[in-house]
């Protein structure tokens, strides 16, 4: 089975909460192209008819996607909204999604987000969804980004630890981030270069530091490729002074990667720490199927199938 552990998609109960808000995030317009806001990023807008479940499955098709495990968007900082707030847009996600899957004949799967204000950081929010047959939790990155961080989140990575369930570490905003890509004069598609890279830095190698021996049986999968870290690996050697190999329990997935960053993680860390992520629809998965196809049977099903299993643990084998 191809899974694919990154991806998004915005069930109606989530699109019709945000449609009723009047501060970011929001939706304003109707229609299938409205404009999304966010307090973090420049406003732009949204093709909803990407968000619908045919659509999805046939985008699954054309990609060779067997399964896709879906996501809330981090970057709309959901998760760092007020308690209250947040509470309602995560259960609206998470029972829209519910009935995605259920509706998906086994093609979708599900991350569950956690309202990060809560006195527990979600811990109680994401243990229901687990309860539900979510797979695991979607952190945003500036979740893991230092001491006091991680110790907010720290009732919620005890649970996973507890429950032996993933975590899905994507760049996004936590309570009190302060707006980061709101740079007047830059393109829409700026934070995805310029600033969410540096976002993953900071959680990957901030969790290397302070999370990794404190959980060492949570598995966790950073999203794009942990911000290119393979390419920065000698430079954390180098001023750190460690000297081991990456934990085994840190996966890192392939959204937006060619070839040259696939070959650069598989040289760094190995293949065995790689996993399918094509961040569908924000980009065509297409590119990044052709590199792994060059890369060879072995390569691709490790990274599609095997890997995937590894991270998940409770997935369904061969």
């Amino acid at each position: 089975m191809r899974t694919d552990v990154h991806q998004h998609l915005w069930p109606r109960p989530l699109v019709d909460a945000l449609r009723a808000r009047r501060s970011p995030p929001y939706l304003e317009g109707g229609g299938d192209v409205p404009v999304l806001h966010m307090a973090h990023e420049p406003a732009g807008a949204v093709d909803l008819t990407r968000h619908r479940l045919d659509s999805r499955l046939s985008a699954l098709d054309e990609a060779g996607i067997d399964r896709a495990v879906i996501s809330l968007s981090t970057p709309l900082g959901i998760e760092a909204l007020p308690e209250a707030e947040s509470v309602e847009l995560i259960g609206a996600y998470h029972d829209g999604l519910a009935d995605l899957i259920e509706r998906s004949d086994g093609r979708l799967a599900g991350w569950a987000a956690a309202p990060l204000a809560c006195p527990d950081a979600g811990a109680g929010t994401v243990e229901a969804a687990l309860d539900r047959g979510f797979v695991g939790a979607s952190l945003p990155s500036e979740a893991l980004a230092g001491p006091e961080a991680i110790e907010r989140v720290a009732p919620l990575l005890d649970m996973l630890e507890r429950r032996g369930a993933a975590l899905f570490v994507h760049p996004g905003p936590a309570p009190g981030t302060q707006p980061y890509a709101l740079d007047a004069g830059m393109p829409i598609w700026w934070p995805n270069l310029g600033v969410y890279p540096g976002l993953s830095i900071r959680a990957f190698f901030g969790w290397r530091t302070l999370g990794a021996s404190r959980w060492p049986g949570l598995r966790l999968c950073f999203a794009i490729m942990a911000g290119a870290a393979p390419f920065l690996e000698e430079r954390w050697r180098a001023f750190s002074g460690e000297t081991r190999a990456i934990d085994r329990n840190m996966y890192m997935d392939t959204a937006s990667c060619g070839r040259l960053a696939l070959e650069c993680g598989m040289a760094t860390y190995g293949v065995e720490q790689i996993v399918l992520g094509t961040d569908i629809p924000v980009i065509s998965p297409l590119p990044l199927g052709r590199a792994l196809t060059d890369l060879g049977a072995a390569v691709e099903d490790a990274v599609a199938h095997t890997n995937p299993l590894r991270l998940f643990d409770q997935m369904e084998r061969r």
